[in-house]
């Protein structure tokens, strides 16, 4: 299956074909990301190695432009005794599913704006990242997590179902989120997923996830994610 793609920024999707000749800065930031919880008191760790490609264009037609492609896959979270967990490179709005790692990174390492305004130095202050810390959005690391979602039986994608990691113990009775973290590194980047959800590689065209008959209509806010959910939600866009 095919993963390949690009993220534009909303706001700026039409700019790249004003801005062939400008000046670019880039940044490719390499991160761990960690998801600590506790099960029964024990604290236990799930993490993965994505990747954020930042480009920006400083003299443009118009005179601003940004793109991000993010690769990496959903990080697997065993919880011994219990099962598994995995947690999607997207959060989910209500609506759909929307990338959350490009803005993230941004916003973890005190840039307070959107993609499409970082300027040279905030491209400066990318390729400088260092340490490990709190994983935020906007400010609100609570409210703006990535989605967790887990399996009744993992041979069957139907099955899947959504988690509130702040109310863990309501599914897996004795667990407890604590935290999502970044630590920057120039480890490997993770690829273990399709050997645990091998369906993840079915033919381009199979419809593995629950969807309604045609001519059946219902609000977007009233499917479960299951109804929502696409392989590629597994994957940065840029895999």
């Amino acid at each position: 299956m095919n993963r390949r793609g690009v993220m534009a920024i909303p706001f700026l999707g039409a700019l790249f074909g004003l801005a062939g000749c400008g000046k670019s800065e880039t940044a490719n930031v390499r991160f761990r990301v960690i998801c600590t919880v506790e099960v029964n008191g024990r604290k236990v760790e799930g993490t993965t190695v994505m990747e954020v490609h930042y480009t920006m264009v400083t003299s443009s037609l118009t005179g601003m432009g940004a793109s991000s492609r993010h690769i990496g896959e959903a990080l697997i979270l065993d919880l011994p005794g219990r099962g598994t967990v995995y947690m999607l490179p997207y959060k989910h709005n209500g609506h759909g599913l929307d990338q959350v790692f490009p803005q993230g990174i941004i916003t973890s390492i005190g840039i307070d704006k959107g993609i499409g305004a970082i300027n040279v130095e905030d491209y400066a202050k990318l390729r400088a990242a260092k340490g490990r810390m709190r994983f935020t959005v906007d400010g609100k690391a609570e409210l703006k997590l990535p989605a967790f979602v887990a399996f009744r039986n993992e041979k069957d994608p139907k099955t899947i179902y959504e988690i509130d990691p702040l109310q863990f113990g309501r599914f897996f009775p004795g667990v407890k989120f604590i935290n999502l973290e970044i630590e920057f590194t120039d480890a490997p980047l993770t690829r273990e997923l399709l050997k645990r959800l091998p369906w993840l590689e079915a033919p381009t065209g199979t419809q593995v996830f629950p969807r309604d008959p045609n001519g059946q209509m219902r609000p977007a806010r009233d499917l479960p994610i299951s109804y929502k959910i696409n392989r590629s939600n597994f994957f940065g866009l840029g895999n």
